[in-house]
Parts: structure tokens; C-alpha cells; sequence
């Protein structure tokens, strides 16, 4: 749980970077040949952790208000 302002920084410079690297990754992974089926099995674990982050940084920011 996001507790002060420069974890909440902390993350959102993270959830910012994640989400280009997802991207990259996702594009890597059909470069690669891979069926649709193949990529969901890949990337929902990491976007399963990136929505927990996005949910965190939500939190903090309704408290916040």
C-alpha cells in the first residue's frame, strides 16, 4: 500500500514504465510468431501486477482527496 507522496511518485513512474514495457513486450511476442492465445497466456500475469499498482495509485489518490 502506497503510504507516502514519494512512493505514490515512486509509483506512478513505475506503472508509467510498465506499461511501455508491456507494450514492447507485446509486440516482441507476435514478432516472434506466437498465436493470440499464446500472448494472453503470457502477458496476463504482468498485467494482472500492473492493474494492482494502477489500483494502488488510485487508493492513494481518493485518500489523498
Amino acid at each position: 500500500m502506497i503510504q507516502t507522496e514519494a512512493e505514490y511518485q515512486e509509483a506512478c513512474q513505475r506503472l508509467s514504465q510498465e506499461s511501455l514495457r508491456l507494450a514492447e513486450h507485446r509486440v516482441r511476442l507476435r514478432a516472434a510468431g506466437l498465436r493470440v492465445d499464446e500472448i494472453k497466456r503470457v502477458i496476463d500475469p504482468i498485467e494482472s501486477l500492473q492493474l494492482g499498482l494502477h489500483e494502488e495509485v488510485a487508493a492513494y489518490e481518493r485518500l489523498k482527496r
